[in-house]
């Protein structure tokens, strides 16, 4: 399964890779620090699962998971954020899944299957 990760913050995006690079079933398609060059990678090259920071520019994260699914309705949109008050807003949305950062690896587990 193709996937992208949507992050402003370079870190986050990299120590969620690093988890996922355990998971053989994934194939990383990169890290994309803004919404912009994440919907422009998608709109050309469709995705299984992106996880898409969820916070202050919510509009945007909403925005990229529509163009994801709209390439690829089948597409699982896992919401990130560091702040767990933005999950109702992410399940709202019906998202396939919210992860809070600092990540843990058994919900990810849990996400995957």
């Amino acid at each position: 399964m193709k996937y992208i990760i949507a992050d402003p913050n370079m870190k986050n995006g990299i120590e969620l890779k690093k988890i996922l690079d355990s998971y053989e079933i994934l194939e990383f398609q990169g890290i994309y620090t803004t919404f912009s060059a994440a919907e422009n990678y998608s709109l050309e090259h469709p995705n299984d699962i992106a996880f898409i920071w969820l916070g202050k520019a919510e509009l945007n994260a909403f925005r990229l998971a529509t163009v994801i699914r709209e390439c690829n309705h089948l597409s699982k949109i896992i919401f990130i954020s560091s702040q767990k008050e933005n999950a109702v807003e992410a399940f709202e949305y019906e998202a396939d899944g919210f992860l809070l950062i600092p990540f843990d690896k058994k919900k990810i587990e849990q996400l995957l299957k």
